[in-house]
């Protein structure tokens, strides 16, 4: 699906760049919600990870009323994954980052992730309890900052900030904050080493474009 400067179709809002789709997609939208664009290209429902999810997985996009979808630059948003945005709630994904298969990010207030993050499949970004417990607050909003590298099947509680360049273990579950260049393991995570330097960014994003670029179906 391509997408010009400005689009509305009936009466929901894409504005500028594009959305590049394949396979399954459910795009659902409030009339007064919004999706932009202001550079680059999304590529949504692409698999990375070969067999990671089944080939029917559907890559399900729901933004409710007044909330806001932003995504800066080329982003790769994996097959069966789904991006859910509560009403008069954000959520921001930076340049050069990707999504591999069978993630979830659900945003009931804020969750802001930065520019070139590798977010591993089955991964949970969650910004409220889903239940309430009596305790405040119930939501709290999550910042992932940039060059952040998230392991298969890790969990991302409110309230946290991953700082720049740090790395989250596979199956961690993420409930504090951590300062930049952390490595952060187990359950609850806690950080295990300090000052933790990850070069592959660069490549991780370049391969996922490549997967997303080939034989993509334009809608």
């Amino acid at each position: 699906m391509n997408l010009p400067a400005e689009l509305r179709l009936n009466r929901r809002i894409f504005s500028r760049g594009k959305f590049i789709c394949r396979g399954r997609i459910q795009l659902s939208l409030a009339k007064d919600a919004s999706i932009t664009t202001p550079k680059g290209t999304c590529y949504v429902g692409i698999t990375h990870f070969g067999n990671a999810t089944p080939r029917n997985s559907v890559t399900v996009v729901v933004c409710a009323s007044q909330s806001i979808l932003a995504l800066d630059g080329e982003v790769c948003i994996g097959r069966g994954t789904i991006l859910s945005v509560a009403a008069k709630s954000n959520l921001g994904i930076g340049e050069g980052t990707y999504i591999a298969d069978g993630s979830r990010i659900y945003a009931s207030t804020s969750i802001q992730i930065g520019r070139r993050c590798a977010i591993s499949f089955g991964v949970t970004i969650l910004d409220d309890d889903g239940h309430g417990f009596g305790l405040p607050p119930y939501t709290a909003p999550i910042c992932i900052e940039d060059n952040v590298w998230i392991g298969c099947n890790a969990t991302i509680l409110k309230g946290v900030t991953i700082g720049e360049g740090s790395v989250v273990a596979a199956g961690a579950v993420v409930t504090r904050s951590c300062p930049p260049h952390s490595l952060l393991a187990g359950v609850p995570a806690r950080v295990i080493r300090e000052g933790v330097v990850w070069t592959d960014a660069e490549r991780l994003h370049e391969a996922a474009l490549g997967a997303a670029q080939k034989g993509v179906d334009q809608l």
